[in-house]
């Protein structure tokens, strides 16, 4: 909801402070923070395009009480227009303990409203969401327009529909937590961790029944050595950009729009060294109330993505993905084979950092002349030249999936390299496990033919080996400098109808 981003904008750039001696609220601190908040708000929360509208019932008062002040934001209504349809929110007010830091910073303790009601024109068409419980604190860097650090907690969250007939429905977190910490590498530079995590999430029907139901959701992210100086004036100059060019009447955004956003990528200076987001989610069960399946089950999955070396001429970017205990009830056909637990992790090296930023510029600067469909196939040609003449590769460091009856281990590097007649070189080893056994299954199956067909084929291709004292077969796959194809030292060109 964006009313909360007033307390967490900033989110990316926490930073966990040693506490600092508190210095005395005057009069003309209080107007400061009066004029900050007002401007916050409308750099950060309205919109340009007037897609989203803040009406406020009277002014922000900030008032000096001693070593700290008290704010309030006044109640307000919140119109979100979309496609011609307007949403309202009614919001109470939000009430802020704001202590001032020996550095100017503000600790900050936040109350927030515990009900929100969005409605539309349309009759029992809208949603109610409760808070049960909060604490919500942290310091506020008022140069860096970013929370530093974050500590919160709501609890007890309910989200409900207003229309009669979907009165037994709704959709519960037991427990919010935003959680951050770091610190300081440098002047105005951060190394820092943080993470929003949803615990005791349930979603019912309109019937009653529960649908889902999670015991846990994260979402984590981590920067090194962030500039948080050149982050604000970054997040500055993009909302500029916004303000200067609104979207046009079919929701595109203006050529020249495109051309700025180059000259700001260009003129920024490095933001962070590595940067990282990871998603995650524990103890899954869908109950989809479908006769084909009764339920679904899920210990674990994992979802990432990481930038690592941007300060250096070569950068990596990482995927990494897991699931752990996949559970079908009852098991569909063909379910035995599909994969209950897998690990993944694919790496793409020695990206050229300066060549990918010159390769992006280049595209917004002239995607006003040519058009952005144009630009974007030619950033891509030079982006393909740049990698295929650098020392990139594509590295497969795991790639693991079990079944109930088989398991596969990929791990493998390929190069890009201009004067292979393939144009890259490289090496692979697969190991498969339960071959036989799968084959077997097939073969009982009403419609495995086709599968038998394509087992088979694996099976004589491999190399009989042993892995953890069960039979397997060896899939060993060279990308040669000279153009050869080989699978376990075969040449696999007059197979595939090469020369």
């Amino acid at each position: 909801m964006r009313t909360l981003s007033l307390l967490a904008a900033g989110i990316a750039a926490w930073v966990l402070l040693p506490a600092a001696a508190q210095a005395q609220a005057t009069a003309d601190g209080a107007d400061k923070i009066r004029l900050g908040l007002k401007d916050w708000i409308a750099t950060h929360l309205a919109t340009a395009d007037k897609s989203v509208v803040f009406n406020f019932q009277g002014p922000i008062t900030v008032e000096p009480q001693g070593k700290f002040y008290k704010a309030v934001i006044p109640k307000s209504e919140i119109l979100f227009t979309a496609e011609g349809d307007t949403a309202r929110l009614a919001l109470d007010p939000v009430e802020l303990q704001l202590t001032p830091q020996e550095n100017g910073w503000l600790d900050t303790v936040a109350t927030i409203p515990t009900t929100y009601r969005v409605v539309t024109d349309k009759k029992d068409e809208g949603v109610e969401v409760t808070i049960g419980t909060q604490a919500l604190r942290g310091v506020f860097a008022p140069q860096y327009h970013a929370f530093m650090s974050l500590d919160g907690k709501l609890g007890q969250i309910t989200a409900r529909s207003l229309d009669p007939a979907e009165a037994k429905g709704a959709f519960k977190v037991d427990g919010l937590a935003l959680v951050g910490d770091s610190k300081a590498v440098g002047p105005d530079t951060y190394d820092s961790t943080g993470s929003v995590t949803l615990s005791g999430v349930s979603f019912i029907d309109e019937t009653g029944a529960q649908l889902l139901r999670l015991d846990g959701a994260t979402l984590e992210g981590k920067a090194a050595a962030a500039n948080m100086a050149a982050l604000r004036a970054f997040s500055d100059k993009l909302t500029d950009l916004q303000k200067r060019y609104p979207p046009q009447a079919d929701g595109e955004m203006p050529k020249e729009f495109l051309t700025d956003l180059g000259r700001v990528f260009q003129g920024t200076p490095k933001l962070f060294d590595d940067f990282g987001v990871s998603y995650g989610l524990t103890g899954v069960e869908v109950t989809p109330n479908e006769p084909d399946v009764e339920k679904v089950t899920l210990a674990s999955a994992g979802f990432g993505v990481g930038l690592i070396g941007l300060a250096k001429d070569g950068s990596t970017f990482q995927i990494t993905f897991d699931l752990a205990q996949l559970g079908i009830q009852p098991l569909p056909e063909f379910g035995q084979f599909i994969p209950h637990s897998a690990t993944v992790d694919l790496a793409l090296t020695n990206l050229p950092n300066q060549a990918l930023l010159q390769a992006l510029t280049g595209m917004l600067d002239s995607s006003a002349t040519l058009g952005p469909d144009q630009a974007a196939e030619i950033a891509v040609a030079q982006l393909q030249q740049v990698v295929m003449n650098g020392n990139g590769a594509l590295e497969i460091r795991s790639f693991k999936a079990a079944s109930p009856l088989t398991t596969i281990d990929l791990t493998g590097t390929l190069r890009p390299n201009p004067k292979a007649p393939l144009m890259l070189t490289g090496d692979a080893t697969l190991v498969v496990t339960g071959l036989e056994d799968a084959l077997e299954a097939a073969k009982a199956a009403p419609d495995g033919q086709e599968m038998v067909q394509g087992l088979t084929v694996l099976q004589t291709m491999g190399a009989q080996d042993t892995v953890d004292g069960k039979p397997a077969r060896t899939y060993k796959l060279v990308v040669g400098e000279n153009g050869d194809i080989l699978l376990n030292g075969t040449d696999l060109k007059p197979l595939l109808g090469m020369r």
